[in-house]
C-alpha cells in the first residue's frame, strides 16, 4: 500500500487479528530510519483514554467513587497539602466524574482562547520543568485567575487538559505510585501492551521499544514543543497492535460481569455533546454511530486516531509523526473497513 501524503503507521484489526497495516515516511530523518508499524508513536490527547482506564480501575476496586470530591482526595493529609498546596482554585464541587467528562469547569491550562501555542502556556519555563501532575497546577491556576467568572462552564462540556492533569494526581494520591508507573503496570503491562510507555525524551527507552520522532510543520522535531514526559492529559507512546489489544481487553461485551466491565460500559455511554462527537468518561463516540468509540490526539508533530467498532470488533489506529503531511489517504482507505466483515484494505 503506497501513500504519498502520509508519514507514520496504521493498523486495522479484527479483535487482535491483523487485517492490514502499513507505514510511510521516516521515524528518524537524521538517520533515515523509516517508519514501521512495530514502532511506538505519540498519542497526544489519546492518552486520556489510558488515564480514564487507570481511574476506572480504582473505581472498580472501590478505592474511589465517580462522585467523590477531588479536592478532598488530594488534600487527605498534611503531606499531600505540602505537595499540592491548598488548591484554593479547585472548587469543592469538582468530582472524579466531572473531570472525566469535561464538565467540571476546571480551566484548560492550554486554553486556545488565551494562548497561540503550547510554548506560550508554559509561563516562560522550559518544557523539562513539567514532569509531574502538580507541576502543571500553577499553569491551571494562572488560567483560572484570568477568567472573569471561574467555573462558568461547570455542568456542560468544555474540554480541559487541566482536568486530566488533576486526574493523574488523583491516581497518585490514591495508589501511592507515580502516574506513569501506575499506567505502565496497571494498564500497559496488565493488558499485554508491550510497545506502550511513558518515557522521558532524555532517558533510555524500555527494552524492545523504538520510539518514532515527531516532526513539526517547520521541519523541527517536537522534542522541545511538548512536555518532557507525558501525563494524564497526553503524551504516552503506543504502537498500532497494542491499541487492538487495548480495545479488545476493554470491551465490556467480551468481558462481562465484572465491576471493571460495568465501569467501561459507563465510560462508553454518551452523556455529553462535545466538539468532535459525543463523550462519555474519557472516550469519544461518533455522532453518526455511537457504537464506534474513539480516541484522538493532536500535538506538535503528532496526530493520533484510534477507532473501535463495538459491533464488528474491528479497530483502526492511525499514528502520524510529521505535520507536513496528513492522514487523509489512510483514513479514506481504511476507515470504511471498520464496518465490513471480510474485505481488507485495497492494496
Amino acid at each position: 500500500m503506497n501513500f504519498t501524503h502520509f508519514s507514520g503507521a496504521f493498523g486495522l484489526f479484527e479483535g487482535t487479528r491483523l487485517i492490514e497495516n502499513g507505514c510511510a515516511g521516516f521515524a528518524d530523518k537524521n538517520f533515515c530510519v523509516k517508519n514501521n508499524p512495530a514502532f511506538s508513536y505519540g498519542t497526544a490527547s489519546g492518552t486520556k483514554g489510558f488515564t480514564a482506564v487507570a481511574v476506572l480501575r480504582l473505581v472498580a476496586e472501590n478505592q474511589i467513587s465517580l462522585d467523590d470530591c477531588v479536592k478532598r482526595i488530594l488534600l487527605h493529609s498534611n503531606e499531600a497539602a505540602r505537595k499540592y498546596g491548598q488548591l484554593e482554585w479547585l472548587s469543592d464541587s469538582v468530582t472524579v466524574r466531572s473531570l472525566l467528562n469535561h464538565s467540571s469547569g476546571v480551566p484548560d491550562y492550554f486554553d486556545e482562547e488565551l494562548f497561540d501555542d503550547f510554548e506560550a502556556s508554559l509561563c516562560g519555563n522550559a518544557n523539562y520543568h513539567y514532569d509531574t501532575p502538580e507541576s502543571f497546577f500553577p499553569l491551571t491556576e494562572a488560567v483560572w485567575k484570568k477568567h472573569k467568572i471561574p467555573y462558568a462552564s461547570a455542568g456542560r462540556f468544555k474540554y480541559s487538559n487541566g482536568g486530566f492533569v488533576i486526574l493523574a494526581a488523583v491516581v497518585e494520591a490514591v495508589s501511592g505510585m507515580s502516574f506513569p508507573d501506575f499506567v505502565a503496570q496497571k494498564v500497559f503491562a496488565d493488558f499485554g501492551m508491550n510497545g506502550s510507555c511513558f518515557s522521558r525524551f532524555d532517558e533510555m527507552l524500555p527494552a524492545g521499544i523504538v520510539r518514532a520522532t515527531g516532526y513539526q510543520k517547520n521541519g523541527r522535531s517536537n522534542v522541545y514543543a511538548v512536555p518532557v514526559i507525558g501525563g494524564g492529559d497526553g503524551g504516552a507512546f503506543t504502537c498500532v497492535s497494542d491499541m487492538a489489544v487495548f480495545w479488545n481487553r476493554l470491551d465490556p461485551e467480551l468481558h462481562p460481569g465484572t465491576a471493571f466491565a460495568s465501569c467501561i460500559a459507563e465510560a462508553w455511554t454518551p452523556r455529553m455533546d462535545g466538539d468532535d462527537g459525543l463523550y462519555g468518561l474519557g472516550f469519544w463516540m461518533r455522532r453518526e454511530n455511537p457504537r464506534i468509540v474513539f480516541l484522538e490526539g493532536f500535538d506538535p508533530g503528532v496526530q493520533f486516531f484510534s477507532f473501535y467498532n463495538r459491533d464488528t470488533k474491528r479497530s483502526l489506529t492511525i499514528c502520524l509523526n510529521d505535520e507536513q503531511v496528513n492522514c487523509g489517504e489512510v483514513f479514506k482507505s481504511c476507515y470504511p473497513m471498520l464496518a465490513e466483515n471480510s474485505k481488507s484494505c485495497d492494496s
